[in-house]
């Protein structure tokens, strides 16, 4: 599997830039990378399971709204992410399985909290080589 992310400097913000070979590996990446902004992935064990589905009218709202719905398992279950597994990407439905555990104050630490998913700088796109390349901003 060839997807990654780094974080972007953005003032008052948070951001994400992601590459992936597939639509579904980038989603992954950026939902990844949320996570670990949020809580280290690395303190979170894949202990149990949570789908995500969303359905929207384009791609660029399709991603938003994907990454929504993860940061709402995050802050209204209060279930720590430690994977994301996308099932289906198919330009306006997508649907994955999002591995981790309940929070655990003796056990994860809170690095910040995100208010949520913007569409400030919101790029999904396919570059000329074939590869997905994404950028998202998070309002912290």
């Amino acid at each position: 599997m060839a997807k990654s992310y780094e974080t972007i400097d953005h003032p008052a913000d948070a951001g994400l830039e992601a590459r992936a070979d597939t639509l579904a590996e980038l989603l992954e990446a950026l939902a990844e990378g949320m996570a670990e902004l949020i809580c280290p992935p690395s303190s979170v064990a894949p202990a149990a399971w949570r789908t995500v589905a969303v359905v929207a009218e384009d791609l660029e709202a399709a991603a938003v709204d994907f990454l929504s719905a993860v940061l709402k398992v995050i802050q209204v279950e209060h279930f720590m992410v430690a994977q994301v597994s996308v099932r289906e990407a198919t330009g306006n439905a997508l649907s994955a399985e999002v591995a981790g555990e309940p929070y655990d104050p003796a056990k994860h630490e809170l690095a910040r909290e995100i208010k949520a998913v913007t569409y400030h700088q919101l790029k999904i796109a396919r570059g000329e080589d074939g590869r997905w390349f994404g950028r998202v901003i998070f309002d912290l």
